[in-house]
């Protein structure tokens, strides 16, 4: 029942050990402001807008937009690349009709012994 008691604070007054003296707060600024040294205000001096100033925004927004172009630009490229080669590869193994042989083959110009010659380095 002690224990209880100790810890019931709704029944003491509350205590404030630390006190604000009478006007701290209604000059608390002027108080502030007379303590500071004086300076020059950073603010108060012009500042000259110079034309690289004014283009700098637009010249990296340019940039950001160019980067991003090559990036898919290179991104496309890669897999125009690809495709390329795999067309050349199904055009290398793409069977021809014997037709189409026999009339290459008579406009070509091609001796027998380089034609066997070709097949032979071939394999």
């Amino acid at each position: 029942m002690e224990k209880e008691r100790l810890y019931r604070i709704d029944e003491h007054e509350p205590r404030r050990p630390f006190t604000v003296p009478e006007g701290y707060f209604e000059n608390l600024t002027q108080n502030i402001l007379a303590s500071l040294p004086e300076q020059e205000s950073i603010y108060s001096s012009k500042i000259i807008v110079t034309p690289w100033m004014r283009i700098r925004p637009y010249l990296y927004a340019a940039a950001a937009f160019a980067g991003i172009f090559f990036c898919i630009k290179a991104a496309v490229g890669i897999n125009s690349r690809n495709n390329a080669a795999e067309m050349a590869q199904i055009e290398e193994t793409t069977i021809y009709s014997d037709e189409y042989i026999d009339s290459f083959l008579e406009t070509a110009m091609i001796d027998d012994y380089t034609l066997y010659y070709t097949f032979v380095e071939s394999n």
